[in-house]
Order: structure tokens, then C-alpha cells, then sequence
């Protein structure tokens, strides 16, 4: 095959993989966060991270323990870092922060790092619980 037709293949499957991915009103797939917030394991008062971007991934964050979490991103993140994902204990918080008033919420966590992604896996994160 010539080489011009095995690349705009991979150009048309890379869009399709996207288009699947973000949805095609910029949402994720399922167009919310996956996992919503039980207010029973929500303790003391919300504090608010703003992600950034620091060249592929974002830079990393520093919170409180045992206080519930609202990430929003700033005007430097974008692409599919738009699109932030967590996976704590066995659950996956994801949402697509198209704005920056637009939030994820992540219950009260203990002391550790923990490591988050874009939806596509490309690009990463830690948010440090101190």
C-alpha cells in the first residue's frame, strides 16, 4: 500500500478514536462525571484545586486530608487534558472541565498521592494529599 493512504488511515482512526472518546457535544461518553458524590462521605468544608498544564501533563497539586475536593482547570489546560480521570480505591471520577467554572468533585481522601490522567491516558497528574 502506498504510504499516503496508510497515513490519513491512521489520521481517520486517531479522529474516530477521539470523536468516540469526548462524544461529539465535548462530553465524555457517558456526557457526566461516572461517579457522583454521596453526601454521607463528604467531610468538612470543600476546597478548590485549579489544574494547569505544564507542557504534555499537568502540574501537580496540593490539598488537605480528609476534606472533600472540587477541581476545575484553568485556561492553560487543553485538549484531552480537558478531560480529567481519577481512579481511586476501585472508582473512576471523570469529567470533562470544557470551562473553568465547570467542576469535578472528589470526596474527602487520606494522606497519599494520587496519580490522575486525561481521558486518553497521555497526559498526567499527581494530587497530593498532605
Amino acid at each position: 500500500m502506498n504510504k499516503n493512504v496508510l497515513f490519513l488511515a491512521g489520521i481517520l482512526i486517531l479522529t474516530a478514536g477521539a470523536f468516540f472518546v469526548l462524544g461529539s457535544n465535548g462530553n465524555s461518553a457517558t456526557g457526566n462525571s461516572i461517579v457522583d458524590i454521596n453526601p454521607d462521605n463528604v467531610q468538612g468544608q470543600m476546597q478548590q484545586v485549579v489544574l494547569s498544564q505544564k507542557d504534555f501533563n499537568y502540574k501537580d497539586a496540593i490539598v488537605e486530608a480528609n476534606k472533600p475536593i472540587s477541581i476545575s482547570a484553568d485556561n492553560s489546560v487543553s485538549g484531552c487534558l480537558r478531560s480529567v480521570s481519577f481512579n481511586i480505591d476501585g472508582r473512576k471520577y471523570s469529567k470533562y472541565l470544557r470551562t473553568p467554572e465547570e467542576t469535578l468533585e472528589l470526596p474527602a481522601l487520606s494522606k497519599g498521592v494520587y496519580s490522575f490522567s486525561c481521558s486518553m491516558g497521555m497526559g498526567y497528574g499527581k494530587l497530593i494529599v498532605e
